[in-house]
């Protein structure tokens, strides 16, 4: 998946070559600073479905999670398949964080940034706290889970997603869509294949990097410290 073309690519195991035809071309992108397509996930059923999502910054720099469909060519998306699965505002152009991936439980996870700038601070931040504190209509800063099986929100084409009800701030306090927080930037994430562990790689700002490691066992609501 190529940042600021667009562009999703087959690579061709058996020739090691790359397909001339693209698999897909993400249009509209805003591609300034950090911005761009930044994130690709298959469906877990995508054999049988033909789904899959892309996590990308739009002309306005709003980050969008969108659904796609194969064709009957298995080589080429269909580009009229798109649908809007949830977005959120994005204030400035970096930190858009920008990974998904579906987790062993089959949801899909959707890493968030703070919303840029620096100290998460400023306009289009909260006030004391910063982003990635809030918890409250706010999806910055956080990893996201939902359940792209279902439609919590039949009345809103923009919004094509259910809450799974393990989510840790369903029916308390904070947004449902939250699984874990606290995060600047996560900007490359892993499941691990053998254990289910969740590994965040989350950009530091002036001093240090940072690697969070969350259990398979957790029930989420993890605060990891941004900004504090």
């Amino acid at each position: 998946a190529e940042q600021h073309s667009g562009r999703i690519k087959i690579l061709d195991l058996g020739t090691l070559t790359v397909n001339a035809t693209p698999f897909l071309t993400v249009t509209g992108l805003s591609t300034g600073s950090e911005q761009g397509l930044l994130g690709l996930a298959f469906h877990p059923s995508y054999a049988s479905n033909g789904y899959f999502y892309v996590n990308f910054t739009d002309s306005g720099g709003t980050p969008r999670i969108r659904r796609y469909t194969v064709s009957r060519d298995p080589h080429v998306a269909n580009p009229g398949s798109a649908t809007a699965v949830l977005s959120y505002s994005q204030p400035q152009s970096n930190h858009n964080g920008g990974w998904l991936g579906f987790g062993p439980d089959g949801y899909l996870y959707i890493a968030s940034g703070d919303g840029g700038s620096a100290n998460d601070s400023g306009a289009g931040h909260t006030a004391g706290i910063g982003n990635a504190q809030d918890i409250t209509d706010n999806l910055l800063g956080k990893m996201l889970r939902i359940d792209v099986d279902g439609d919590d929100f039949p009345g809103d084409p923009d919004r094509n997603y259910a809450i799974p009800a393990t989510n840790p701030f369903v029916g308390i306090s904070g947004d449902d869509e939250i699984w874990a927080y606290g995060l600047r930037n996560p900007w490359r994430c892993s499941f691990d294949r053998s254990t289910g562990d969740l590994y965040i790689g989350d950009v530091g700002q002036g001093s240090r990097e940072e690697i969070d490691v969350q259990p398979a066992a957790s029930t989420g609501g993890e605060n990891y410290g941004w900004r504090l």
